[in-house]
């Protein structure tokens, strides 16, 4: 809604700027023109006076000064001499439709617009009233009347005026804005509901219908493909579950037998030990169902995730503990090593899922390290995250992988490091976390865990 009232706010601002600028702009556009006209009737190459002034009498006869005719005929001119009575004494270029007896109501009427349409100008002689007159069409007359108190206040109802047209043009701008608004706003909500991944259906009438029907059809199409990837990700995952519900029933039969011909004393060795590597191949089927089937509960939202404030110290050491009692091989050492800092480290989470994830990090290293390594589990803290780090010595990661385990393109990936990583990251997802692999420079790798931190006084 923010959002909206600056969008209206903008366009009726825009508007009454535009509205000031053009009248502005008339102002002096007008003010030119009055300019350039006052301009182009001074450029006269004379006036009536001095034209009324060059006509003389001597001796009763009537004469006009040579550079006076020559101005009346350049342009176009002609002129006349009324006497007291209203007649033409003497006349210049007169044309033939002008009258030459005038009453005083005709020289009253066209002293100051027009004779037969003819512009004139009078001026007064010594011996009558001397008229100048113009071709037809050529100038345009009228008469300005204006109350007096009027002008006296003019300085006052000029800018009054504006003022007026600046308010009037605002008050129209605002009602156009808020006829743009009502339109805008319901593309705008259609646009939020399409944020969230909700169906709009916007009416197609008025003045943004254009941009309505666009929105319909997109949120129409996002519907369906939305449709369909929850289809595609229910099939998938209903499939993992089956196939994982119908593998169980067989695989324990298998493991069953084998474990019972592995103990049976009267088999050769050689074959007690195909069916040892048959029962371990199988626990090894099983446990990778048993990934596949967490990876994709945890990737659709469906693992429930039970959480409690754990002691990310005590899990740790009772982690490695498991490790080192079961049995781990000569050729690894598992090491843990935290700051002072870390013994109270205390984080919200689900302790099962946070256990699996650090031990499918153990898994990892020695999975990955055939010949050996040496793994060591630090524990660090900060103001507000818990850094656990599981790091080797063996081979490390190839550039290509370490790439793709930071910066993952599929949702199960990295076929040749099984589902453990996968996990691995789902997991903190789910707690708020982060992942974060690296290589060692002097050889092997370390996997960072980040934890937000659980307030002590929780």
């Amino acid at each position: 809604m923010k959002s909206m009232m600056k969008i209206l706010t903008r366009y009726v601002c825009s508007a009454a700027g535009v509205t000031l600028l053009l009248l502005i702009l008339n102002f002096f556009v007008l003010l030119t023109w009055g300019i350039q006209s006052s301009r182009m009737a001074q450029q006269k190459p004379y006036h009536i006076s001095q034209l009324a002034n060059s006509l003389t009498q001597v001796n009763g006869v009537f004469s006009l000064a040579i550079p006076a005719q020559s101005a009346i005929k350049e342009n176009n001119g002609w002129a006349m001499l009324l006497s007291e009575d209203g007649n033409v004494i003497w006349s210049e270029n007169l044309p033939s439709d002008v009258p030459l007896s005038y009453s005083v109501y005709d020289v009253a009427s066209f002293t100051k617009w027009y004779l037969k349409d003819y512009p004139v100008y009078v001026w007064q002689h010594p011996d009558g009233l001397f008229v100048l007159g113009y071709e037809k069409g050529t100038v345009w007359k009228h008469g300005i009347e204006m109350p007096q108190a009027m002008m006296d206040h003019t300085l006052l109802w000029v800018p009054t005026v504006l003022i007026v047209n600046c308010i009037a043009a605002i008050l129209l701008s605002l009602l156009f804005g808020l006829r743009f608004f009502r339109s805008l706003k319901p593309l705008a909500n259609g646009i939020e509901e399409l944020s969230e991944n909700r169906a709009v259906v916007l009416s197609t009438r008025g003045l943004l219908s254009p941009l309505a029907s666009g929105i319909n059809k997109a949120s129409n199409q996002l519907q369906r493909q939305d449709f369909a990837l929850k289809r595609r990700d229910n099939a998938r995952t209903t499939w993992i579950a089956a196939v994982s519900h119908d593998i169980r029933t067989p695989l324990s039969l298998v493991m069953g037998y084998a474990s019972q011909l592995e103990q049976d004393s009267e088999l050769p060795a050689y074959s007690r030990e195909q069916a040892s590597v048959i029962r371990s191949q199988s626990e090894r089927i099983k446990a990778l169902i048993e990934d596949l089937n967490l990876v994709s509960k945890l990737e659709y939202d469906m693992q429930p995730i039970r959480k409690t404030v754990i002691s990310l110290a005590a899990l740790v050491r009772s982690i490695a503990a498991d490790y080192l009692n079961r049995g781990l091989s000569s050729d690894y050492t598992l090491e843990v090593v935290m700051n002072e800092n870390a013994q109270n480290a205390k984080a919200l989470g689900d302790e099962q899922l946070l256990r699996r994830a650090i031990s499918n990090l153990i898994a990892n290293s020695i999975g990955h390290n055939p010949n050996g390594c040496a793994i060591t589990i630090t524990l660090e803290t900060n103001d507000s995250c818990c850094s656990l780090l599981v790091s080797d010595n063996g081979v490390g990661f190839a550039p290509k992988t370490l790439t793709d385990l930071n910066a993952p393109k599929d949702k199960i990936e990295l076929s040749n490091h099984g589902l453990g990583l996968t996990i691995v990251r789902q997991i903190l997802k789910a707690h708020g976390g982060t992942t974060g692999v690296r290589n060692a420079l002097e050889g092997g790798c370390t996997i960072e865990l980040c934890l937000p931190l659980q307030n002590s006084d929780v």
